[in-house]
């Protein structure tokens, strides 16, 4: 099919698709796995009500802030492990995995005692719903035990993918995935002998299925003769030089992911100050549209690894070749991935038992995200996929940076907190985001001054 739409079969074309699905494919189905289990989760802390849902959507407030600093971190590193695979410099590759995953763990030991030691002062943060808050805090307080195997576990994953090893993540992925929708339906409605817990049964499963997820990891590199497996004093054999050339590259990232993730919570913020339902709606918006966009997501998690590669190599011609097939693919899979969503959003929120009123909101604002999809998937593809692959992180950043803190966020803020709009009206602005930043990001990837060599 893909050669179908793009030409003639060649010995050039099939290395480049093979290459593409072999990273490509695994990173979709795990994310495709993630997004159906998180939808399952989702509906069944539903079944406790709107307050549950809101209770556990802004208690992972805190973990999604957390997630996106260490996603910058373990995406900066990418960068180097990318071209170091691509240069066959595993020695290196090695030991910046460890700096790496030395940073992660820090960063997540801040944010464990946060959200063991004063949970409800963050929670504060979103909501007065004496309800919410309670069942929030008992959420956050379980859940913050899992950070720190949770950032070690996203170091070896961006490790494993840009090794070509995306089977691995894939495998871990599905496997805890599986464990932790298995003990929620038990731990969650009190089965099997067990009591019925509520969002407290959630949280011990979220734990329960990162502690599996890290211990498959750790046993994919270390069980065999892999390229990853090193000693302790491989691990920590990074320098100054190491730290301070890390920074220079990820510290765009980082404050890039950062920020973005404060901007996230801004949007919460606001929609969380329209009402409990309001807020009900979005995130059930957010996990069923996760699910749509998996096949997207996969091609942009690939093409920064191949990008990686190929810089590393220092095939620039191979570079340029390269992204504009995969331009015309996300092309494919963005208007695709729209026409799916307004097809199936009414089969899927017909199996929500949540009030008439939150449900028809978040019809219309899977609408608003269908509209919007094949704009978004491409400013994906230009930040995490192109810009960052190609080292080009500062460009990224301040495109990022530029359309959430400048327009995204006051619009909706303003019209959230200010003008009191309707949810499906607030939500709606933020689509001025996407635009503007596909408006920066277009031109620099149209003048090839993206992509250079870091390492």
């Amino acid at each position: 099919m893909i050669d179908t739409l793009f030409g003639k079969r060649g010995d050039e074309k099939r290395t480049f698709y093979k290459g593409l699905l072999t990273i490509a494919i695994p990173v979709v189905i795990q994310n495709l796995l993630s997004s159906s289990l998180n939808m399952v989760d989702n509906l069944m802390i539903g079944r406790l009500g709107e307050n549950s849902i809101a209770a556990v959507g802004l208690a992972n407030q805190v973990f999604f802030i957390y997630s996106l600093i260490i996603f910058g971190l373990s995406s900066g590193a990418s960068i180097f492990y990318a071209q170091h695979h691509g240069s066959k410099d595993y020695a290196s590759l090695r030991r910046f995995l460890g700096m790496a995953g030395s940073i992660s763990l820090t960063a997540a030991m801040v944010f464990t005692a946060a959200a063991v030691i004063f949970p409800g002062a963050l929670l504060r943060i979103f909501t007065t719903e004496p309800d919410v808050i309670a069942d929030g805090t008992a959420y956050l307080r379980i859940v913050g035990l899992s950070y720190a195997l949770n950032s070690l576990s996203f170091s070896l994953v961006f490790a494993l993918r840009a090794t070509n090893q995306a089977m691995v993540p894939m495998a871990a992925s599905s496997v805890a995935l599986g464990t932790n929708t298995t003990l929620n339906y038990i731990l969650i409605n009190g089965y099997m002998g067990f009591p019925a817990l509520g969002v407290r049964g959630a949280a011990i499963a979220t734990v329960i299925a990162r502690v599996i997820e890290f211990i498959i990891l750790m046993r994919a590199v270390y069980g065999s003769d892999n390229v990853l497996k090193a000693k302790l004093s491989e691990l920590f054999s990074f320098t100054k030089a190491d730290i301070s050339k890390f920074f220079r590259v990820a510290s765009p990232v980082i404050i890039n992911e950062s920020m973005w993730a404060a901007g996230i919570v801004m949007y919460n913020f606001s929609y969380s100050r329209i009402g409990v339902d309001a807020f009900a709606s979005v995130q059930i918006t957010n996990v069923v549209s996760q699910l749509f966009y998996v096949f997207a997501f996969g091609v942009c998690n690939a093409s920064s690894i191949m990008i990686g590669n190929k810089i590393g190599e220092e095939r620039y011609d191979l570079v340029k070749d390269y992204s504009r097939r995969i331009m015309r693919l996300t092309l494919f899979l963005g208007l695709s991935t729209s026409g799916l969503m307004l097809l199936l959003k009414g089969p899927i929120l017909s199996l929500y038992s949540v009030a008439p009123d939150t449900l028809a909101n978040t019809g219309i604002l899977l609408t608003v995200v269908a509209a919007v999809i094949p704009i978004r998937i491409y400013n994906v593809l230009f930040v995490v996929g192109f810009f960052r692959g190609g080292g080009d992180t500062r460009f990224a950043m301040g495109a990022e940076l530029i359309s959430l803190w400048i327009v995204g966020v006051p619009a909706v803020a303003a019209a959230a907190l200010i003008f009191r709009v309707p949810v499906t009206a607030a939500y709606s602005l933020s689509i001025a985001e996407d635009l503007v930043k596909f408006a920066l990001c277009y031109p620099r990837y149209r003048s090839g001054n993206w992509f250079r060599r870091v390492i």
